[in-house]
């Protein structure tokens, strides 16, 4: 295995992982600004209130992208394994 590849499967990787946890990150940061100005507004000061807004969008957020991340993950290790290995397409 050359040292192009290892750093090809590298950057993927990278690439998958940020494309794996951004919308989970977005979401977060919507809900928190989102609470944020509507504490302001309403001049309720309970970090209890924004704790529990974001736990709630990021589980449900994971939960409804936890298929499709799944299915990056999986198409990643297997092209990651054929390349490795040099195996042909399809084996895994």
């Amino acid at each position: 295995m050359s040292d192009v590849a290892i750093l090809d499967i590298t950057r993927e990787a990278l690439l998958l992982v940020l494309m794996l946890t951004l919308p989970v990150v977005a979401v977060a940061t919507i809900a928190a600004v989102t609470v944020a100005v509507m504490q302001a507004v309403t001049q309720v000061q309970d970090s209890s209130i924004g704790l529990s807004v974001r736990m709630v969008v990021v589980m449900v957020t994971v939960i409804v992208l936890s298929g499709w991340g799944a299915r990056q993950l999986m198409m990643f290790g297997r092209q990651a394994l054929e390349r490795i290995f040099g195996l042909t397409p399809g084996l895994f």
